[in-house]
This record gives structure tokens, sequence and C-alpha cells, in this order.
């Protein structure tokens, strides 16, 4: 037997479906303000009619990016993701009326995405920030990220993430929020921040899947990956594609078949290849860590994760070619690194440890920045296409 909290679901997720089967939405009773105030909360779940019927005149760009999502088609609405109770530490009361958090950590999200949220925190975005802040003096990248202790790495916050505080009212202090950064450590201490992928309050793989979303970060000179994949021939490809309707197309993972150029995230996250799974850990393919002025090779499973790498190459590139590719730039790579970056390192350390403070160092730590920073280029276009190149 239907139990009333089953009909009444049911009912919520019939009507909340309509409305995306059609722009028509100011008909469906429960998005028209006009017909119903739905004042009694056990009318809807969640309570989120509340929400509806303030934001979609207050707010109606976020209203509308909602009303297209997943979430909104599936029944999750505002409520879901925003609210609370008075009890919970991040709570304050919104509009006199009801209780809700303003930071939505990726502990939230994993009430329905527990897999993808554990994954996710074992990845290198979601620990953006911690990364930075355990950089030991004995690290050859730590002279650069020395700079940027004193102020708790706020200068990096855009990308890398915050730590964002509560005030007094249990809002986020201002001189932390708005935070983006997707190694943000949120109010309940958890890492991460899915909306730097997923953006907006649509949170479409769509725009997680198209390469401006990650050079939103990774772009610029200490960070080269968005020049050279714009260079790059899969770059090229991708930006004179005059169809990319298949970045939104539903189901966890494209094969090769779905694309006419890869982007960064079919290549580091898509289920994509024989043998593979969609990951939030954009490491699992990766046996290198090419970021990393010594190149290290992963601490395990290195053969595999070069083996997943190679499982998404072969949906358009025949075997021999890619394993050509490859000898080629682990040759090439090892070569560099030999020949230029090991002596620079030992020069620069040498420097450094000799000039302690002073103007001299400062323009020491600069030109070891632009070294550290052209080492980077000239490891990633080994593998990304060009063939190593320091700058164009």
């Amino acid at each position: 037997m239907v139990s009333l909290s089953q009909m009444l679901c049911f009912i919520f997720t019939f009507f909340l479906s309509g409305a995306l089967a059609s722009t028509g939405f100011a008909h469906n009773p429960i998005l028209d303000k006009g017909k119903d105030k739905h004042k009694d909360p056990e009318k809807l779940m969640n309570k989120s009619s509340f929400c509806i019927e303030c934001h979609q005149e207050e707010t109606p760009g976020i209203f509308e990016e909602w009303l297209k999502s997943t979430h909104a088609r599936t029944g999750v609405g505002c409520a879901d993701c925003h609210a609370t109770d008075a009890k919970e530490y991040d709570t304050f009361l919104h509009a006199e009326k009801h209780y809700i958090r303003t930071v939505v950590s990726p502990i939230i999200c994993a009430k329905c995405h527990k897999d993808i949220q554990r994954d996710y925190f074992t990845s290198g975005h979601a620990q953006a920030l911690e990364v930075l802040k355990t950089i030991k003096e004995d690290d050859p990248r730590f002279p650069v990220v020395s700079l940027y202790k004193d102020d708790n790495f706020q200068q990096c916050s855009g990308c890398h993430g915050g730590e964002v505080a509560l005030d007094d009212n249990h809002l986020p202090d201002e001189a932390t929020w708005p935070d983006s950064g997707a190694g943000r450590i949120n109010p309940n201490t958890s890492h991460g921040n899915c909306s730097s992928c997923h953006l907006g309050h649509r949170f479409s793989s769509a725009a997680a899947r198209q390469p401006e979303t990650c050079l939103r970060c990774h772009d610029g000179r200490n960070y080269p990956e968005g020049d050279i994949y714009r260079s790059s021939a899969h770059g090229m490809v991708y930006a004179t594609q005059t169809d990319k309707e298949n970045l939104g197309k539903l189901g966890f993972y494209f094969t090769g078949k779905d694309m006419v150029a890869p982007t960064c995230a079919f290549c580091h996250f898509n289920g994509s290849g024989h043998g593979q799974r969609t990951r939030h850990n954009g490491a699992w393919r990766l046996p290198r860590d090419l970021t990393h002025p010594e190149a290290p090779m992963a601490p395990k499973n290195a053969d595999k994760l070069r083996s997943n790498m190679k499982a998404v190459c072969n949906q358009c590139h025949a075997k021999t070619v890619i394993n050509r590719f490859f000898d080629n730039a682990d040759k090439r790579l090892a070569e560099y690194q030999e020949k230029t970056v090991q002596p620079k390192l030992k020069e620069y350390r040498r420097k450094l440890a000799e000039v302690k403070e002073g103007t001299e160092r400062e323009n020491i730590i600069k030109e070891y920045t632009r070294f550290l920073a052209e080492g980077k280029r000239y490891r990633m276009n080994l593998y990304m296409g060009n063939i190593g190149r320091t700058q164009r």
C-alpha cells in the first residue's frame, strides 16, 4: 500500500518533470506562485517550493539554470543541498523563515554521490590547498611556494581554494567568501569544491567536459597546460569543431565514437577506453608528476597508470603509434632532466642556500620561478604533442 509521503514525493517529481518538459513552467502548479503559495510545508518534498516561490522572481537566472539541470529533472531541489536545521554550526536563518547553509561542500553532494566523493577526496583537486600547505623545505618548489605562506595562500585561493571561516552570525566571513577554488577547505573541515568544475546551479557534465572549464585554472605562465592544449592538434580540432552537442550526452562516459576531438576531461577523467571507468581523480592515468621539477614516477602502479592512458588513446590511434609516441617522449624527458634540469636545480639550490634575504634573494627566486615554469612547459609539451618546448 502506498503511503501518503510516497504519494507526495511522486506528485512532486511528476510536476517537476513536467516543468522541464516545457519552457512554459509558469503553468506548473509547483512553480506557479500565483496558483499556490505552498503554506503547508508538507505539501512538497523538502520544502523546496518555498525557495522556488521567491527565487524564480528574485534570481530568475539561477532558477532557470537549476530548472534545466539533471537535479531538477530527478526531483532534487534547493533544500536538498542548502537546507539544514538550527542546531548545525554553519546554519543561519534565511529570509526570516528557513534555516540554510551557504557553503555546499562535497560532504553534502555525497548524500547521493558517495563513490564519486570518495574518489574525489583523494585527488589533487580536492587537496590543492593542502598540497601547498604541506610542501616541505627540501622540496624544490618550496622557495616559490614560501612567498605565499604568510597570508595562508590567499593569493592562490582563486584556483587552489582557501579556508572558509564563519562569522558570529554563522555566515561565511567576507574575507574568505566567495571562494571557487578546487581545494577549498569548507566550514565542516572537508576539502574540495564540486562546483569548481560543475559550475553554477546546473551542475552539468557538459560544463565539466569543456576544456574552457579546466583552463580557468590550468593556464598562464606557471600553469602552461592551457596554452599547450590550445596549440596542440587535439586542441585545434576541438576549437574548429562546429558541433559540440555530444559534450552534454547523458551517462557517465563517452567513447571515441562520441568525440571528434578529445578534451581534457575525455583523456583524464572519462571512463573512455577498454577496461576504464569514469574517475574524479585526474592522476589515475598519469604515471609521472610532470609538474614537479624532478618529474618523479608515481609511487606505485606506474605501469598500470600508463596503461590506463594508452587505453584512452587507443580509441583513435593504433597501438604502434601510441607506443612510439610515449617511447619518444620518455627518451626526450630523460635527456632533458639529466642535461638541463638537474644541473640547474643544483645551481639554484646553492644560490638560495648562500643568499638568505634581501633584493638579491628575491631576484634569484624570480629567476628560479621562470626556470621551473619553463621546465614544466617542456615536460608537458612532450606528452601533449608539441615535442618539447620551453616557450612558443
